[in-house]
């Protein structure tokens, strides 16, 4: 507000993306992120800063949109940015030279692969722009400041890991771990619990069974001790996968229940419903081969 009345327009932009990435980071209620949303475009329409509308706040909505199932007016203009898909956003913000909404972009588009678990598109993403995951190939190139997409990166890589049987997706996941082994240490708020999720996907891939339970029970504690729900509906849902992958079809019944109460929580209800489903068709829900040895299966949960 105060960069909004005394500030410049680049204090403005610049803190209206701090503000809403945080946010995001934090999972704050989806309905509650989305008015806000509504109303920073707003007052950023009124002053005619069609940057951050077009490669910023309008992907920021169609991510939040595409789980909660919350729209607005399509005759409004976010929805109207929204259409646009996520290369189109990159490509728009190359030719700007707006390096920032680059990654902001990519980081947005990575980030709703995962929740939907989209994992071919996930694919096309990361392999699209490898200079911004390039740091995963290096744990001393890894900072704290780029730590979603060193989680997002590393669970994918884990993912693929299993999938592909390819030693690079395997090493990249164990170096996102290394960094949330060191991170957690600095801010076990936001760093534990996803340093013991990133784990239990290293011991999910290793076949150590026992640990990776250990290590999917104490990411739980922790996204509950820390308030994260966003956090915990995706380590419940990936240790559904988890325990339907070893045949235990209770606990894959469980982890959903509680992944889906988590999705209501934070307010992600679209997400919530079709996850819901899933229990009506459990133990054969869950597909874990693969349609293309050279490429992730495009099956999601």
């Amino acid at each position: 507000r105060i960069a909004f009345a005394r500030g410049t327009s680049e204090q403005s932009i610049f803190n209206t993306m701090i503000y809403v990435a945080r946010s995001l980071q934090s999972g704050k209620k989806i309905p509650l992120l989305l008015d806000e949303v509504k109303a920073f475009a707003l007052k950023h329409n009124q002053l005619n800063h069609m940057g951050i509308l077009q490669l910023f706040l309008a992907p920021v909505y169609k991510f939040l949109s595409s789980l909660s199932g919350i729209t607005f007016d399509p005759s409004t203009l976010l929805p109207q940015l929204a259409v646009a898909p996520i290369h189109d956003v990159v490509q728009t913000a190359l030719a700007k030279k707006e390096t920032v909404y680059v990654r902001l972009a990519v980081v947005l588009g990575l980030g709703e692969s995962l929740f939907l678990r989209d994992f071919a598109n996930a694919y096309k993403i990361m392999t699209r722009y490898p200079k911004l995951f390039q740091m995963l190939d290096d744990r001393q190139q890894l900072r704290i400041t780029e730590f979603e997409v060193t989680f997002i990166g590393g669970l994918l890589s884990f993912y693929w890991a299993r999938e592909t049987r390819e030693p690079q997706w395997i090493q990249r996941g164990m170096n996102a771990l290394a960094a949330f082994e060191d991170w957690s240490k600095l801010s076990p708020w936001d760093s534990l619990h996803r340093y013991h999720l990133l784990k239990a996907e290293l011991h999910h891939s290793q076949g150590d069974t026992i640990r990776a339970i250990e290590s999917f029970d104490a990411a739980i504690a922790n996204t509950k001790k820390h308030h994260h729900s966003h956090h915990e509906a995706i380590a419940c849902e990936w240790a559904a996968h988890f325990y339907d992958s070893i045949g235990n079809n209770d606990k894959t019944k469980e982890m959903i229940q509680k992944s889906h109460d988590a999705y209501i929580k934070w307010g992600a209800v679209k997400k919530a419903e079709a996850l819901i489903k899933l229990l009506q068709v459990v133990p054969s829900v869950i597909p874990s081969t693969m349609q293309n040895q050279n490429q992730p299966s495009m099956s999601f949960l």
